[in-house]
């Protein structure tokens, strides 16, 4: 039987009193199962906004530089000094990429050991290590540009004590990241070179040996070959190829 109360103060007849708290109970859950997942929805955005905002570090290496001047491209040319115009044109092209840092090994005509190369790359560890060349070789009529990923084996650093497993699916996802990056760059080469490129090839990477940094080292085309190397000196090429790697570093990182 329900009972009735009235209250003097309004003489507004009241139901069963405990019927109201059960009803406050219910709303109080109710507010607080929508702040649970005002909350849930705040932190998921922030996470989300987290993500976008991280820059991605890119790091190119002009091969060559100072004294090591590389292959003779021209008379006063060298591989040296295509190198580092391709890399500086690289970063000045994403230089308006928020989410993107470029870094280079060297930025001017200087001497750059192997080893002080590993040492930046090991300080920086960088999402990814692009080193730009000119090829040479394979007699005069050798021509095209060449992709050579990293090959990863049992002596891949991981800066702690791994089981077999462990190394196993590190070398696969640095091999794996590393093919990606070179699919990416040889589809933007074919367009500028068309059937030029002269395939993927895995191949060690000393500069990246023992460090667990994804990498690539393309060939740009041959200072030995007559057509080649007109291209490689002109200043509009260079524009392009940096254009080129350019867009795959941010198709990479997307």
């Amino acid at each position: 039987m329900a009972i009735m109360f009235v209250d003097k103060k309004t003489d507004f007849v009241i139901s069963n009193p405990t019927s109201i708290k059960v009803k406050d109970m219910f709303d109080k859950k109710r507010i607080l199962s929508v702040l649970c997942i005002f909350v849930y929805l705040l932190l998921f955005s922030s996470l989300n906004l987290f993500a976008a905002e991280k820059k991605r570090t890119i790091l190119i290496d002009p091969a060559h530089g100072g004294q090591d001047v590389g292959i003779q491209v021209a008379s006063s040319v060298y591989e040296k000094d295509i190198t580092l115009a391709v890399a500086l044109l690289i970063k000045k092209e994403l230089a308006a990429e928020k989410n993107i840092e470029v870094v280079l090994i060297r930025d001017s005509d200087k001497t750059v050991s192997t080893e002080e190369r590993r040492k930046t790359i090991e300080k920086l560890k960088p999402d990814f290590c692009l080193s730009i060349h000119v090829n040479a070789g394979f007699g005069h009529n050798a021509s095209g540009f060449e992709i050579y990923y990293s090959a990863y084996d049992e002596q891949a650093a991981t800066g702690k004590k791994s089981t077999k497993d462990d190394l196993r699916q590190l070398r696969n996802k640095l091999s794996n990241d590393s093919l990606t990056m070179a699919k990416i760059v040889q589809d933007h080469l074919n367009v500028l070179f068309p059937r030029k490129g002269r395939g993927l090839r895995k191949a060690d990477n000393p500069t990246v040996a023992g460090l667990h940094i994804p990498s690539l080292v393309v060939e740009m085309g041959f200072g030995t070959h007559a057509d080649d190397k007109k291209k490689l000196v002109s200043s509009k090429t260079q524009a392009d190829i940096a254009k080129a790697f350019a867009s795959s570093i941010k198709k990479y990182f997307r």
